[in-house]
Parts: structure tokens; C-alpha cells; sequence
């Protein structure tokens, strides 16, 4: 009786890594409009990124701004937008559709505030939409499935949804601890959280409304990380232990969803080490900037997909065909030209994490019998010299 065996096409964790390791670092044009500043705000909204609001905190001074820029990718350039109807720093946003929403925070001029606003690009128009339930700084946000949330941050443990059809507010859990800034991520419809110095990741699922624990964050405790998702992991680094100088931190960690497990990333974050630093996700590449050590920072930098690394190129579409899926006890794998660089090995592994099978693939077409395996699912990786 022939076996039927389910080839799931998931990459495992050192798959992850590799795919990672395509990411390179780069240094930005730096946000116009002072020498630096922190809890500054960001959101993307289709290709273009857009960062402003923030202060300056030092001695005597307290700054606030209410500018408000657009960066393209594409040029690496920055344009200048309608100001934020005010200032504020700590603000939290999200897109949906092609409008972006922006609120909360804490402002120099009326301190903390429950405002809440709809940008829209296209007309450079702030539009007033209801207060959001939580005021002041912290908070985490994300946007899933035609709805944003806000909370978790001063004020109260609430996670609060929002609707833009109907621009009402309602609360959808307060199973998961708030406090001053705890760091988020969004993968797969789900919202990652990691409270202020705390090592626990809750997992938060809109569709079931269950608060699950996951992998504990492998870092040093700290608070005001960054938080950001790309290519199917998430990712948690810089903050601080305390607040400025030898404080701070620049280590980034990554997150597999599909195997709850963590990694540290395969290239370091180049900038200074700092804390309050927003980030913002446009298709394969992130960009993330600002923040505070003790010194106010404008620098912005990338974390992108598909750039040269050495004298390689790497690109986005590189083909890779195993097939079929199911109902096989031969496995056929296609590689493109570009991905039959040097040695590359074909592994295939349990769902645990056991590799039950590794060959070398030196032709574009290789033909593989899996007779001996037995039915169950399984995950596979492709590596080679690269």
C-alpha cells in the first residue's frame, strides 16, 4: 500500500535565518526638521512611510513638534506634510485601507490627550474622528482585518478595536498586563506583545479573543523596544534597562511564529543603541529611526530585502518548485539558475525539528525517493553557499 506523505511548505528556523541573513542595514536620508528627537510617531501608508510628532526633553528644555514628513523608499527622500493638529509626543497609529489614523499621546501644550485623527495623503487632511478610550504614552498599536487597536500602554491593560465605518470604539480584551511602553509586533492576524520589562509574549487572536503565552522573549528585560514584523517573523530589540546612556541597548531578536521559537537576527543593528524608536513596514523592507541615549537622534535607517550582499545579488523572485505535495513517494525539486550556486542541500525535517532526510542538489531538476518516510507532515530548507 503506497504512503501518503504531506510535504507542509513552511520554512523552518534556520530556513528563517537565512532568509534574514538576505537583510542588510541602511543608513537613510535623516528626518528633516531638528538635530533629533524621541517618541516620535510613524505609520506607512501604501509605498511612502511617514514620521513626525516627538520631543525634545533635556535639562531645562521640553520640545514638543507637530511636523509631519513623508519618506519614499524610492528616491530616499523626504517630503513635508500638514502639521499634526498638535503637538504630541507618545502618539500611536495605524493604517487601514489607504488612510492612515493617529491618537493618544502627550502633549507639551495641553498634556495627555485621548485625540484622535484620520490622515489621509491623498488631500494632506487631519480629520477629527472619535477620542480613543485611553489617554498619555505607551501605548501599542495595530491594525488587522479592517480594524485598528490602541492600548496597553498608560492608563489601564485594555486593548481597544476601532472602526472606521462606523468610528466607534469598543474593547476587546484587557487579558494582558498594560504599563508604559511595552513593545508589539503583528504576524498572521495575531498581535505579539511584550509588556515593559517582562520576558512574556502574549499572543492575541481578534478572530477567537484569546490571549495566548508563547516563547519568552529571550533578551534582557528592558522597556521602549522596538517592535516590528517582515517576511513572516517578528522582530523585538534596542530599548533600555534604564533610561539613556549605558542603558540602552542595540541588540534585535526575531520570532518564529510557526515554531514559537526566537532567534537573534544574522546582521546587527549599525546605529547608535537607543530607546523610543518607531517602525514602519513597506512590503519586504522596514524602516525605523530616532530615539534617544541620553542624545536626540534623527538618523533613519532600513532593514531591506533584496539588496547586494558581496558581489551577489539577491532577488525577491528566485523560483523554487517541490512538488507534488501529497500522495508521492517521489519528491521533484526546481531550482533556478541563480539558486544553483554552489553546494546546495536540500533538508527535510520532522515536525519537531529532527532531519530525517538531506541531498545534494547539483542539477536543476533532481528527483528524490521518500518511500521510507512515514506519513506526516514535514518541513523543508534549501542552503547553500549564500
Amino acid at each position: 500500500m503506497k504512503k501518503t506523505i504531506i510535504l507542509i511548505f513552511n520554512l523552518i528556523l534556520i530556513t528563517n535565518v537565512i532568509k534574514a541573513d538576505k537583510f542588510v542595514w541602511n543608513k537613510k536620508e535623516n528626518l528633516p526638521g531638528t538635530l533629533g528627537r524621541h517618541r516620535a510617531s510613524a505609520i506607512s501608508i501604501g509605498n511612502k512611510a511617514y514620521f513626525g510628532l516627538g520631543h525634545v526633553s533635556s535639562g531645562a528644555a521640553d520640545i514638543g513638534y507637530d511636523d509631519w514628513w513623508e519618506f519614499d523608499p524610492a528616491t530616499n527622500s523626504w517630503t513635508q506634510k500638514a502639521n499634526y493638529p498638535i503637538i504630541s509626543h507618545g502618539a500611536v497609529g495605524f493604517t487601514i485601507g489607504n488612510k492612515g489614523y493617529m491618537g493618544s499621546g502627550t502633549s507639551e501644550v495641553i498634556g495627555s490627550t485621548n485625540l484622535f485623527y484620520e490622515y489621509d495623503p491623498v488631500t494632506n487632511i487631519w480629520t477629527p474622528k472619535a477620542n480613543c478610550p485611553l489617554s498619555g504614552d505607551g501605548h501599542i498599536s495595530a491594525s488587522i482585518n479592517g480594524l485598528g487597536y490602541i492600548g496597553l500602554g498608560f492608563g489601564g491593560s485594555g486593548l481597544y478595536s476601532y472602526n472606521p465605518l462606523t468610528n466607534s470604539w469598543t474593547l476587546a480584551t484587557n487579558s494582558m498586563p498594560g504599563g508604559w511602553w511595552g513593545v508589539s509586533f503583528t504576524l498572521n492576524n495575531k498581535i505579539y506583545y511584550v509588556p515593559s520589562y517582562s520576558s512574556t509574549l502574549y499572543e492575541y487572536d481578534p478572530l477567537t479573543n484569546i490571549v495566548t503565552t508563547k516563547a519568552p522573549f529571550p533578551g534582557i528585560d528592558r522597556t521602549a523596544a522596538a517592535g516590528f514584523s517582515v517576511r513572516g517573523l517578528g522582530y523585538v530589540g534596542l530599548g533600555t534597562t534604564g533610561f539613556d546612556g549605558p542603558y540602552d541597548l542595540k541588540d534585535i531578536y526575531m520570532y518564529d511564529p510557526v515554531l514559537n521559537v526566537w532567534d537573534t537576527i544574522p546582521k546587527s543593528f549599525p546605529g547608535a543603541r537607543r530607546h523610543f524608536v518607531p517602525c514602519v513596514t513597506i512590503g519586504d523592507n522596514v524602516f525605523l529611526g530616532t530615539g534617544t541615549n541620553g542624545t536626540n537622534l534623527s538618523d533613519i535607517w532600513g532593514y531591506e530585502w533584496k539588496i547586494s550582499v558581496g558581489i551577489n545579488e539577491y532577488e525577491k523572485g528566485n523560483e523554487i518548485n517541490v512538488f507534488p505535495n501529497k500522495k508521492t513517494e517521489i519528491l521533484n525539486i526546481h531550482l533556478s539558475k541563480e539558486q544553483l550556486t554552489s553546494n546546495a542541500t536540500f533538508y527535510l525535517f520532522s515536525l519537531d525539528g529532527k532531519e530525517v532526510l538531506q541531498s545534494k542538489l547539483t542539477n536543476l531538476e533532481t528527483t528524490i525517493n521518500v518511500t521510507e518516510l512515514s506519513k506526516g507532515n514535514y518541513f523543508f530548507t534549501i542552503i547553500d553557499s549564500n
